[in-house]
């Protein structure tokens, strides 16, 4: 069982590099990723009202947004490419779809994703001391990035909007998506599982699905096998480790 880091409004990203990484039981960090209206590749922290937030940081340009916590991804990768992390850096990008009514609209809002694609590539190609994952909700954006051949493994974030199945390299479950046939089926197949447990009690919640006394017996075969991804280092450890 790997842990991987949430950046979450808990910590910002000083903070986040200085408390976090260096922590001997956290084998990654997780980081969001949007797009500004210039194009720019943010990080940014999800919470409350998330649906108002993506859409102010795609409608607006980076220095307009100056007011919120974004930091660059550019900076942020060159900081750990040179301290050589060893640790899984996996980018959870939020999709850049929205509602296209005409066809000017849906043109122009590929070739804004292919822009960012390019951009991405451009960003990683030089960072060969980074492990790299990137997964998205978005089928499209998947797809694109896999047939782009970044050097990184490439996932799918599942969720209850979109259960078709796509052939990526790793999978992100929520916890409201958790389905252990589901998911002893991609690890047979050698395919990676994280499951994000964004809250104490979805921790608490899961570890006694898996481990408690009414535990299956599926469940216990996959336990160790599981990867998780949270927002809260120490309870993750007591809850998982100790």
């Amino acid at each position: 069982m790997n842990l991987i880091i949430q950046k979450s409004i808990k910590y910002n990203m000083q903070d986040f590099f200085n408390k976090v990484i260096d922590l001997d039981f956290v084998d990654g960090i997780s980081m969001n990723v949007g797009v500004t209206k210039d194009d720019e590749i943010v990080i940014f922290n999800l919470s409350s009202g998330n649906d108002e937030l993506v859409k102010s940081i795609y409608s607006n340009t980076y220095t307009e947004l100056k007011n919120l916590e974004l930091v660059m991804l550019e900076d942020v990768l060159n900081y750990l490419n040179n301290i050589k992390y060893k640790g899984r850096v996996m980018l959870n990008i939020i999709p850049l779809e929205h509602k296209c009514i005409t066809e000017e609209e849906t043109k122009a809002l590929m070739e804004k994703i292919k822009k960012f694609i390019n951009n991405l590539e451009s960003l990683l190609k030089d960072k060969t001391n980074l492990h790299m994952y990137l997964h998205s909700t978005s089928r499209n954006l998947i797809t694109l990035l896999k047939n782009k051949g970044l050097k990184a493994s490439i996932g799918f974030a599942v969720t209850t909007t979109d259960l078709n199945y796509i052939d990526t390299d790793y999978y992100v479950f929520a916890y409201e998506m958790i389905n252990l046939i589901l998911i002893k089926q991609e690890l047979d197949l050698k395919k990676e599982v994280y499951l994000y447990l964004g809250s104490a009690y979805e921790m608490s919640s899961i570890f006694d699905y898996l481990r408690g006394d009414k535990a299956t017996p599926l469940a216990r075969e996959l336990y160790d096998k599981l990867n998780l991804i949270g927002d809260y280092p120490d309870t993750m450890k007591k809850t998982f480790l100790d």
